[in-house]
């Protein structure tokens, strides 16, 4: 049996070993340059039109996407978590102001944004999580942001649309890209099955009239240019039940909303800590060479002779 002290040498060895590998390693996954920064950790984008309709009458709306970066994530692809909620109303209860919430949890690339496989959404609370694939990118872009047109999911229509890149700004000393997205009147109960997507009202004869939901939008997009990540969201949304030939019938929810600048240039700024948030490269080379320091100790310790071989 060893004796103790060679055994916390040992130990020793394995915890400098350990430093060194997270000196050597952590930079590159953490700080990472153009791509999905981890030390991102969570983001929302709030957007609000207080003009909004629902139903046909006046109400504020607010849409929330929450994202939360969990693990597995490494230094090529992340493990992510989306909240997405839809309020109109100004009651201040859930029952009667939500209209639909939904979470999506994918992985992402961490470079080109692509969602890896199909993601297990679950859009009525307490009921199992469905596979929806997600084509294109939705929150986080291809990093460097490209000056090209990209392909940007939109969750209503479970598909995606073409987002046109449009320009770019300076926001908070960083270079922000602008897209714009076009999203026409579609029926959206021809694309997948689901409870919400048809309606049966009473027609003009007193017939019953069945009716299909209709989803339009208009988005202006900001992306971070050197991480992909959106910064900002304004969104204009008309949802409504039409007839067989198009012609809306009932409203379901229309908002004209932007999220507020302070709200934007807080998230680029948290981009920007995150991108540097592993502290600077120095730090981790100093833990990688105390981390050597402790493994030379560790292993010098371990194969000293003992006492009885040196009397040998």
């Amino acid at each position: 049996m060893l004796p103790t002290s060679r055994i916390l040498y040992v130990l020793l060895a394995g915890v400098g070993a350990a430093l060194v590998v997270a000196g050597l390693l952590a930079p590159s996954v953490l700080l990472s340059g153009n791509r999905l920064p981890l030390a991102l950790g969570e983001a929302t984008w709030t957007i609000t039109d207080p003009n909004g309709t629902r139903d046909g009458e006046a109400a504020p709306v607010t849409r929330q996407l929450h994202m939360e970066i969990q693990e597995p994530s490494d230094g090529d692809s992340a493990s992510v978590r989306v909240g997405d909620t839809l309020r109109a109303g100004e009651s201040g209860s859930d029952f009667n102001d939500l209209l639909t919430a939904s979470t999506w949890s994918y992985a992402v690339d961490r470079v080109s944004g692509v969602v890896q496989g199909p993601a297990e959404a679950q859009m009525i609370m307490g009921m199992p999580a469905t596979q929806v694939p997600i084509d294109g990118a939705w929150l986080t872009f291809p990093a460097p942001a490209p000056q090209d047109t990209v392909q940007v999911f939109d969750p209503v229509l479970r598909g995606a649309a073409p987002a046109e890149f449009s320009g770019e700004e300076e926001i908070a000393g960083r270079v922000v890209h602008r897209y714009t997205q076009h999203i026409a009147p579609t029926n959206v109960a021809k694309r997948y099955a689901d409870p919400r997507n048809t309606l049966t009202i009473e027609g003009e004869n007193g017939e019953p009239q069945r009716t299909f939901l209709h989803h339009a939008a208009e988005r202006v997009i900001l992306v971070d240019q050197e991480t992909g990540v959106v910064v900002g969201i304004d969104e204009k949304a008309d949802d409504y039940y039409a007839d067989a030939e198009g012609n809306g019938v009932k409203n379901v929810v229309t908002y004209d909303g932007v999220m507020d600048r302070q709200d934007v240039e807080k998230l680029v700024r948290k981009v920007d800590d995150a991108q540097t948030a592993a502290a600077d490269r120095g730090l981790w080379r100093v833990l990688a060479w105390i981390g050597a320091a402790l493994s030379l100790a560790g292993l010098a310790g371990a194969l000293r002779p003992g006492r009885a071989a040196r009397r040998d």
